[in-house]
């Protein structure tokens, strides 16, 4: 059972990231705002990995963060990079990282590295723009409120954008796209002269925002359609608002495969609720870890969802939270197993 299917394997990197025409520095390779979460985890202090601090003693804190990270994506990435590029086949510990980080800058300043070659995982999309260089296989990453930010002044031109860079990612054998709702998402339902207007307003305007949240996701499930791609939905603010949103673009539009993800398990029967209705398509429920729980607040969600719902599979987001990765993983395994619900 693959946990990380449905989620960015290795982190978010920005597009500035992959633009980058070569790598010289050992910590680039790795380094993002996910990793740099991950280090805080591990206990590194930000005094230690923070902005001021040098790539050196950055390359240490992950030196020494790596045995923390045993079962964990980012480890096996760092990993095969180190094996694949530079024929390193142990990872650095404290130690060994002086040695280590010296291999690596020697090589990188003889052969410099070009980004798009270690992107992998997702990147996220800066606004509705066609990437010149995209990275084959990458998940796009959208932010529902970045992508308001167009130039566009009608609704059949955006209409048109949103097409023209969808079938783009697809040309590029990407499989899913990773939408994020914002916290501050609440279901107003659009129509073609409500979106022009809307797209003439200032984006600081929360009716306005809102309304094109909702055209931009109808917009995408007619793409993803279109180009048979997984629409992965995560839902970081009313998940009632959400459900709405779900059933408007269900009834305009259809829905394509879907993964919803709740960040707040306790919340989601109006997305359940949905879910356990009849669709063409398939509606995958999702848990997203980034909140904390115990083994046992989770079981008790997850046993709920099984006795008031009948989701016939559930699919889980891998942990950024270490005392919940690879152990629960192997819990909720071991416990739907038992059960009729699929993974």
């Amino acid at each position: 059972m693959n946990f990380d299917i449905f989620a960015p394997d290795f982190g978010i990197l920005p597009s500035a990231y992959w633009r980058k025409s070569a790598i010289t520095n050992p910590i680039e390779l790795f380094w993002s705002d996910d990793l740099l979460a991950l280090l805080r985890l591990c206990g590194e202090k930000e005094e230690g990995i923070g902005e001021r601090v040098s790539d050196y003693d950055r390359f240490l804190a992950l030196s020494r963060a790596l045995p923390m990270l045993e079962g964990h994506p980012t480890r096996a990435w760092i990993a095969s990079v180190l094996q694949k590029y530079f024929d390193l086949q142990e990872l650095p510990t404290e130690e060994t990282a002086p040695q280590v980080w010296n291999t690596l800058s020697q090589a990188l300043l003889e052969h410099p590295l070009a980004a798009k070659e270690l992107v992998s995982g997702a990147w996220l999309c800066d606004a509705l723009e066609v990437p010149d260089n995209l990275p084959e296989q990458v998940a796009p990453v959208l932010h529902a409120d970045l992508l308001l930010h167009t130039n566009a002044k009608n609704a059949f031109a955006w209409s048109v954008e949103i097409a023209s860079v969808v079938a783009h990612f697809a040309s590029n054998r990407c499989k899913k796209i990773v939408l994020h709702i914002g916290k501050d998402f609440d279901f107003i339902l659009p129509s073609l002269y409500h979106v022009d207007r809307a797209l003439s307003l200032a984006k600081k305007d929360r009716e306005a925002t809102n309304l094109l949240t909702a055209q931009l996701l109808r917009e995408l499930c007619v793409a993803a359609q279109k180009e048979k791609l997984l629409l992965v939905l995560v839902c970081n603010g009313n998940l009632l608002a959400t459900a709405n949103l779900l059933q408007y673009a269900e009834e305009s539009v259809g829905l394509p495969h879907l993964c919803w993800v709740a960040n707040e398990a306790r919340e989601a029967s109006a997305l359940l609720d949905f879910t356990a209705k009849p669709h063409k398509a398939e509606i995958l429920a999702a848990l997203s870890y980034d909140c904390i729980m115990t083994q046992a607040e989770l079981s008790g969600v997850l046993e709920g969802w099984q006795m008031r719902y009948p989701v016939s599979r559930l699919c889980f987001v891998t942990a950024r939270d270490l005392r919940q990765t690879p152990a629960a993983q192997a819990h909720i395994s071991a416990m739907l197993k038992k059960s009729k619900t699929n993974i």
